[in-house]
């Protein structure tokens, strides 16, 4: 039992490294381009750099979901849950009573309790994800490997494996549900995913855009 927490822990610390790392991929990648509406022109005072960073973001973006949560991945949301099954003693009420030392009645208590059922249903909020196969086929076909058809043709990604914004959105959701719903259980601990400093790249826009505005007087 002791290594089991103990193993837990480490799991459950690195993997949610690794979807802030992801989230901020997501986040960021999105926030550039809707400033692209109102900021186009300052942008376009650097436009290789703000390119660059686009489509680094995705390709990390690609790489980082089909890591996460990809079928072949050793380590990610797949495998953690099979820890979870396989370890589902750590994570009875009675458990999270001793950690954290609650009385009798406490409302932190007051929880269903860790089933096999529960990461089947986990599994199955995975598998639902309609984009993570396009994620997969992204990886296999261009961004970690080339094929021949997509390296002569990168339209054809975008057709075959389309992702929405949607898609990102679907798939922090379940992130953010699968890594809390068992960090709660373990020991009450719930981690706030939103990453930081997104909106820096603000100030720096805001800046270009009082110098463009002062060129003009």
């Amino acid at each position: 039992m002791e290594n089991a927490e103990r193993l837990f822990e480490e799991y459950r610390e690195h993997l949610k490294s690794e979807v802030v790392r992801l989230v901020s991929y997501m986040k960021l990648y999105r926030h550039i381009n809707e400033k692209r509406t109102d900021r186009l022109a300052e942008m376009n005072i650097a436009p290789s750099f703000f390119q660059v960073t686009l489509d680094a973001l995705f390709s990390a973006i690609v790489l980082w979901v089909d890591k996460l949560l990809g079928k072949r991945s050793e380590r990610g949301f797949i495998n953690y849950l099979s820890f979870v099954e396989n370890n589902i003693g750590i994570f009875a009420i009675s458990e999270l009573k001793r950690r954290k030392n609650y009385p009798d009645g406490h409302w932190m208590l007051n929880r269903k309790a860790i089933t096999y059922q529960t990461v089947v249903k986990h599994r199955k909020q995975i598998a639902a994800l309609e984009s993570l196969p396009h994620f997969s086929f992204r990886r296999d076909k261009f961004h970690a490997h080339f094929d021949k058809d997509y390296f002569f043709d990168r339209s054809k990604l975008g057709n075959d494996a389309p992702i929405k914004w949607s898609d990102l959105a679907a798939v922090i959701e379940v992130m953010d549900e699968i890594l809390n719903h068992y960090s709660a259980a373990y020991d009450g601990n719930v981690y706030h995913l939103e990453p930081l400093n997104i909106c820096d790249i603000d100030h720096l826009l805001e800046i270009l855009h009082q110098y463009k505005e002062n060129q003009k007087r």
